[in-house]
């Protein structure tokens, strides 16, 4: 009688095993086309007042980037990002040129806190139709739109003085990406991307005129991607 019971009992929970395994299998299978990123790297800023960028001797600080992502078709995502970088012009600086800076109202030096966010598709070049059929390696590239926001202080040079303001300058920007993935996991992707924001605005920086280009922000991001469960995080709590 106790080994049909135990027999019983291994058999019932086999097939509840086996009901859950098959549950979770199918679970998985259901494609996650949203996706949440994070990404961390070195960056500068192209300004009229933050080289000389020929020999390589510019101010170098760390950016950030938060972005959420929807899967639309094969090859393309949605893409919508929002981040942060300090910038700043180069801490050593010619006084002669200040001064004549200072005669034309342009700041020679700057500081502050970058703030942007930007809505973008991106492209990948190895089209895939669910995250558990993408490539272990891929890679993608997109260009959108997005606002920049900078509080700053600036520094003007006059003969016998050296003024300083704090103002905000904002700008419409062209965020352009190329990045790389590879797979991690199920669920996971690491990668690095490579980011311009070219900028409508000259006067980022305080300083107008002085190079023949807009101001620019330039970024190397490490990153990691999680593909999003379509189901609330909260639903196996209350699963019987």
């Amino acid at each position: 009688m106790h080994v049909k019971s135990f027999i019983l009992f291994i058999t019932i929970v086999s097939l509840s095993l086996g009901a859950l395994s098959a549950q979770g299998f199918y679970k998985e299978r259901i494609p996650r086309i949203y996706t949440l990123s994070f990404g961390v790297g070195p960056a500068s800023m192209y300004s009229d007042n933050g080289g000389p960028y020929r020999q390589l001797d510019f101010p170098i600080f760390a950016s950030f980037t938060l972005s959420a992502s929807k899967k639309i078709n094969r090859r393309m995502n949605l893409r919508l990002s929002t981040g942060y970088q300090h910038v700043s012009s180069n801490v050593e600086y010619v006084a002669e040129r200040a001064y004549e800076w200072g005669d034309e109202n342009k700041a020679y030096a700057f500081s502050g806190d970058a703030f942007y966010l930007d809505f973008m598709p991106e492209f990948y070049f190895l089209p895939f139709d669910t995250h558990i059929e993408r490539f272990r390696v891929n890679g993608y590239a997109g260009i959108g739109v997005g606002v920049i926001t900078i509080p700053q202080k600036q520094a003007y040079a006059k003969t016998d003085q050296v003024t300083i303001i704090e103002t905000s300058p904002s700008a419409l920007y062209v965020p352009i990406r190329l990045g790389g993935t590879v797979a991690w996991g199920a669920n996971w992707d690491v990668g690095f991307e490579a980011s311009l924001f070219t900028t409508f605005s000259d006067d980022l920086d305080g300083n107008a005129g002085s190079n023949r280009t807009n101001d620019m922000l330039l970024q190397g991001q490490f990153f990691v991607k999680r593909y999003l469960s379509p189901f609330p995080f909260w639903e196996k709590w209350f699963e019987k």
